[in-house]
């Protein structure tokens, strides 16, 4: 475990004096790394038998999260793939489209080496904020309801179920506001491309296109604002009830 914990920040270390500047910007950003516990680890390995300890991916990882949009989240692990010369291709794992148990990221799976030694595996995984957000309200309801809910499970009292289900319904909804602020951002671009003749800066349509695209990127905002006060309300909730479980 000592030495996960160094391939771990050893891997956070690196990520973090990458150059940064131009993505995502100015805008703040944190690395953080940690290896994984004896008992997440065993229960990893109890529910794959098959599974080798040398091929776990993820006992060392590493978290990037920055307010970003899935367009520079790709660009983030393209770069970080880069840097550690890894097939794109085949290190990559995108879980926004097809999220696991409603979780949303992009991982790395690095294989980090000395020569031809295999040092060990790293996995970086990708946030945005809101990924991040509901990833950390969704570990707080694991922890209340049974940490299977991570892996599909859905409990059998029916109350705790439509919790469990309203919780995905949260992170689809986080997907739908996410895909449109990427579509927001290609209009933004076109508008800026647009505003480059002046002859067209006058004309009535441009003019409706301008407004439009305004008002949808004040309701994209509110309505990520209305998440992400969601989700730190429900794991607040979650923490403090698993509290008072604990204590009664």
């Amino acid at each position: 475990m000592l030495h996960y914990n160094d391939l771990a920040t050893e891997t956070q270390t690196k990520i973090e004096n990458m150059d940064w500047t131009s993505l995502p910007g100015s805008r703040k950003f944190e690395v953080t790394s940690r290896a994984k516990t004896f008992d997440t680890l065993r229960q990893k390995l109890q529910r794959d038998k098959t599974l080798q300890l040398p091929n776990v991916q993820d006992i060392a990882g590493v978290r990037f999260e920055a307010e970003m949009n899935l367009r520079e989240q790709d660009d983030v692990a393209d770069r970080i793939a880069d840097q550690s010369s890894h097939d794109k291709t085949t290190c990559i794992k995108d879980l926004r489209h097809d999220p696991h148990s409603g979780y949303r990221a992009v991982h790395l799976r690095l294989i980090l080496r000395e020569g031809v030694h295999v040092r060990g595996r790293v996995e970086v995984q990708i946030r945005t904020h809101l990924q991040g957000e509901w990833a950390n309200m969704y570990e707080a309801a694991a922890d209340l309801f049974g940490r299977d809910i991570r892996y599909g499970w859905i409990p059998q009292d029916e109350d705790l179920a439509e919790i469990v289900r309203s919780l995905h319904g949260l992170s689809d909804r986080i997907g739908v506001l996410e895909d449109a602020k990427r579509g927001m951002l290609s209009s933004q671009l076109m508008i800026q491309e647009i505003r480059k003749n002046p002859a067209v800066l006058e004309d009535d349509r441009f003019k409706a296109i301008v407004s439009s695209t305004a008002d949808l990127n004040q309701e994209i905002v509110a309505m990520q604002r209305e998440i992400f006060d969601v989700c730190a309300t429900l794991r607040d909730l979650f923490i403090q009830r698993q509290i008072t479980q604990e204590e009664g």
